[in-house]
């Protein structure tokens, strides 16, 4: 079974509302969209128009994050190296390539700092807090954070999105129904909010 077209159903939700709320609609039509329909409706547009501010807020932040750990990767390996030159027994991250998740790469970035602090008064540890990379480390953390942030507020917003649609494209039927009773299957009212292959018809059996 396909996955859901929350996109197609977002469209549909957006004519029914178009005719419950037209002024010169049937008085009954308004009254069951009113009273079915509006309240379910507009939270899965609410909800579904948050995935979409979502998508676009982790789009951003992942590019920047991106962006930042390409731009710390050469200053990273360089700092790394200095500093197992003039102690060889510390304990420091492998490189951030080789880091899984972002969290490790978050956590590879303070570490390293964190060894080059133990040592500050050492003139290569100086060197390394005030270069590239001890300048640049506590943004591209910051970055990746944020990055982390955007995806989990937007895996949030999914699920609320997936919690809106039963309820939404249950009371969609009914008030299909209504406009197919009172205006008729071959109306251009019933034809705008119907489609042949309706986005309930192949999702209902997912649970």
């Amino acid at each position: 079974m396909g996955a859901i077209d929350y996109k197609r159903f977002y469209r549909l939700l957006t004519r029914c509302q178009e005719l419950g709320e037209d002024m010169n609609a049937r008085p009954v039509v308004s009254r069951v969209y009113g009273d079915v329909l509006k309240g379910a409706g507009e939270a899965f547009l609410a909800a579904h128009k948050s995935v979409l501010a979502g998508e676009s807020a982790a789009g951003k932040e992942g590019a920047e994050a991106n962006a930042a750990l390409v731009a710390i990767d050469q200053p990273y390996r360089e700092a790394r190296a200095i500093a197992l030159a003039y102690v060889p027994t510390l304990s420091v991250p492998d490189t951030l390539k080789r880091q899984p998740t972002d969290t490790d790469k978050v956590n590879a970035l303070e570490d390293l700092l964190d060894a080059v602090d133990d040592h500050l008064g050492a003139p290569w540890a100086d060197d390394i807090v005030t270069g590239e990379f001890g300048q640049s480390a506590p943004q591209v953390i910051k970055e990746i954070r944020e990055s982390v942030e955007a995806n989990t507020s937007l895996a949030n917003a999914k699920t609320a999105r997936a919690t809106a649609y039963g309820p939404a494209y249950e009371k969609y039927l009914s008030f299909k129904r209504v406009v197919r009773e009172v205006h008729g299957p071959a109306s251009k009212e019933y034809k705008r909010i119907h489609l042949r292959a309706s986005p309930g018809a192949e999702e209902q059996g997912e649970g």
